[in-house]
């Protein structure tokens, strides 16, 4: 089969959905993969390096007229009158908010995957690119707030004095969450964390946070305050209200990983605010990394979409559309 690999700069995207090490498992595997120029500069792959892997560097058009395209986000509007029938797409279609294009797109006939919508069991784990990039999201998260904060991070005790550990409060424990407390207590920060799951307490102590129900109190001394209450409905929940983060410490560090779990109209100008839920592309290799390899798995566990099974149980949950017809919607 022909692989097309697409150019994702043009979105404002700096990961690439096939790295030179992935590609070079596809064509072991058999297959013909045709790379866009200079797909992974942003990244850190550059075009040299999918050469020696043994792909071929393509124009845009031609990589779009391959058997199955790779791509991290949905296609530009300008990339549909490329498709046809029998093409697959496989992407992540999670920041796909224009239903418009969604109909378009559908009207393409073109089997779309949304590895986005990856089932949560242990099958699918080496797929599944949401955690993949949550994880590398919540450590950017947490090492931002340590370049921004003032002050160090662990316990100190000198003989010049005692320079006691940083607090921080860490809201929502999905894994970017998680990945966040893990790094700052691994830093020497007091984490203290909470979630409204019930199994939240023993993952936040896998971590060596200390949970909490209410964090309301722990507010007013805390030096780093980092959400990542996420929504499957796209609009985050609203935790932490303007007047709260008015009365934070000075020079605190508050970083909203969902771009809504804070309210950002407080006055507070001593304060480091952070509103970004696409953090992982600050960490563009390491994230394409992980995401290449996500999507070199599903490739290779359903033999390249060659003979799909749509009764397995990921492949009905990850199919979006097919033959012209709305399986689900994104959203």
């Amino acid at each position: 089969m022909k692989i097309g690999i697409v150019n994702n700069c043009l979105r404002s995207e700096t990961r690439v959905a096939a790295t030179p090490q992935s590609v070079q498992k596809m064509i072991g595997d058999g297959h013909r993969v045709l790379c866009e120029y200079g797909l992974g500069a942003q990244s850190f792959f550059d075009d040299k390096q999918y050469l020696d892997a043994k792909a071929e560097l393509k124009s845009r058009d031609e990589v779009l007229d391959c058997d199955i395209i790779l791509s991290v986000v949905p296609p530009k509007k300008t990339d549909l009158h490329f498709f046809k029938k029998g093409q697959w797409l496989i992407c992540n279609l999670t920041s796909f908010e224009d239903k418009a294009d969604m109909q378009d797109l559908v009207a393409t006939d073109i089997g779309v995957i949304d590895l986005g919508k990856m089932p949560r069991i242990s099958r699918a784990q080496t797929m599944d690119i949401l955690s993949s990039q949550s994880l590398i999201a919540g450590y950017k998260a947490a090492t931002d707030a340590l370049y921004y904060l003032k002050k160090s991070a662990p316990l100190m005790m000198t003989s010049a004095g005692t320079l006691f550990a940083a607090k921080a409060v860490v809201v929502g424990l999905g894994v970017a969450g998680l990945s966040a407390a893990s790094v700052l207590k691994r830093m020497g920060a007091n984490v203290l964390a909470t979630d409204i799951r019930p199994e939240s307490k023993i993952e936040a102590q896998s971590v060596g946070a200390k949970f909490v129900q209410d964090i309301t109190p722990e507010l007013k001394t805390a030096d780093i305050l980092i959400t990542s209450a996420f929504s499957a409905k796209q609009t985050p929940p609203l935790l932490i209200k303007k007047e709260q983060v008015e009365e934070l410490k000075p020079n605190a560090v508050v970083i909203d990983m969902a771009q809504g779990n804070i309210e950002s109209t407080f006055s507070r100008e001593d304060i480091t605010f952070i509103s970004d839920k696409y953090l992982e592309r600050k960490l563009s290799f390491s994230a394409s990394t992980l995401f290449a390899n996500n999507v070199y798995a599903f490739l290779s566990t359903f033999g390249y979409l060659q003979k799909p099974d749509f009764n397995d149980e990921i492949l009905r949950t990850v199919l979006t559309c097919s033959d012209g017809f709305l399986i689900r919607m994104v959203q």
